[in-house]
């Protein structure tokens, strides 16, 4: 019997919850108000992150929250004036689990929830909102590696498989790994009429905050998992979604890991998250800031599309801004899973979206910079078929 114990914490709210992100300012201080004792208390904490030159601060009573954000984001300097504030207040009587934004106060309110995706995300988004406008920037929900000295951005919407195709490039001899999760694109300015150098993707990120269920399909990965923060991890098999039988696992339909002598299963529910950092996968050597943009792969998942089309920049562009995807288990609420959804720019991050700033963006990206996009389906084919690809659209073939 493994003895090691596993740094994991169960959050009571373990997705996303209901969230008004038009929250006006008196509404908004009425609420902070409301949580205000609860962040006073003991125990609380500042921290400021920095995401591109943006500075943020979370206040928090809530350890957990605090860890994975000290862990996920680049520390800010503690005299830096914050550009925007993220406040998260669990304790907080009489009130159900909710987010709210004000995108006048440039602020975000987390009452009685310590999911850290919603609050990863929120972050992104408010970020997104003030680079779009002060710096000419495009905020991507899509992951970036490098092969052969080429990037790519793999935009999708979540559970079809961009990290898993991200970490492909990554593991291959010639790959690195930059984000799983989001770029930002800052465009010169003025746009040169023949641009002289490629578009370069940053992420803003530290470790990577991942489905801890791509551990099923990459068995070493538990070694680096069982080293990470967890998040949601099952730890009992009482509580597993996938039993099947006294000792089989619906999900792999194989023996249930517990049933083998193991104390936790990555995959037993579909929205556990792992932290980890990049280095600590393949080592330092396998990671990277930034990636040139040489080409973008969207991604869907169904039976009946071609496995591969090579996009127009107008077909392109319709497909992002329409965002049109079916929700996969762990990707929304669990009546919803199986239904048709719809996610402009495949991108949930955006706080105060502009449609038309996201299409000139992208117009950009493929006229102007002449950056090729293809559209893989990953429910025709295996994660290597399309791995092969995305390899050969880098080669040049």
């Amino acid at each position: 019997m493994n003895n090691q114990k596993l740094n994991t914490y169960s959050t009571e709210s373990r997705a996303r919850v209901k969230g008004d992100k038009r929250t006006p300012p008196s509404e908004f201080q009425r609420l902070l108000a409301k949580a205000r004792p609860a962040l006073a208390k003991p125990g609380s904490l500042s921290l400021k992150a920095e995401l591109e030159g943006v500075i943020i601060e979370l206040r928090t009573n809530s350890r957990h929250q605090a860890e994975f954000w000290a862990n996920n984001w680049t520390q800010a300097d503690a005299a830096a004036p914050p550009d925007a504030w993220i406040y998260s207040a669990i304790g907080v009587e009489g009130h159900e689990p909710s987010a709210y934004y004000s995108p006048e106060l440039r602020s975000a309110l987390f009452v009685n929830t310590e999911y850290y995706g919603q609050c990863k995300s929120w972050a992104l988004g408010i970020a997104a909102a003030i680079l779009e406008r002060k710096a000419n920037t495009l905020s991507i929900h899509g992951a970036t590696a490098l092969y052969k000295g080429k990037g790519v951005v793999i935009i999708a919407p979540t559970g079809t498989g961009k990290t898993t195709q991200s970490f492909q490039v990554f593991m291959s001899d010639h790959g690195k790994i930059c984000g799983d999760d989001w770029a930002y694109v800052r465009f010169p300015d003025p746009v040169p009429d023949v641009p002289s150098a490629p578009l370069i993707a940053r992420q803003p990120e530290k470790a990577l905050y991942m489905r801890s269920e791509s551990q099923k399909e990459q068995e070493w990965l538990r070694a680096v998992f069982d080293r990470s923060l967890n998040e949601n991890v099952v730890t009992r098999k009482e509580e597993c979604d996938f039993v099947e039988g006294d000792v089989g696992c619906s999900v792999t339909r194989g023996r249930c890991v517990f049933n083998d002598g193991k104390r936790w299963c990555y995959y037993s529910f579909g929205n556990s998250r792992v932290l980890v950092r990049r280095e600590d996968i393949l080592g330092p050597d396998k990671v990277v800031d930034e990636v040139p943009i040489n080409h973008v792969v969207l991604l869907r998942r169904d039976d009946h599309s071609p496995a591969e089309v090579r996009l127009t920049p107008e077909e392109a562009i319709g497909i992002l801004q329409k965002g049109e995807y079916m929700v996969l288990p762990g990707a929304g609420p669990k009546e919803k899973w199986g239904s048709i959804a719809y996610e402009p720019w495949y991108n949930p991050y955006l706080l105060e979206p502009d449609n038309e700033r996201q299409a000139y963006f992208y117009r950009l990206m493929f006229d102007r910079w002449k950056v090729p996009c293809t559209i893989l389906n990953t429910g025709v084919e295996g994660i290597q078929a399309s791995h092969e690809r995305i390899k050969a659209a880098l080669d040049g073939g």
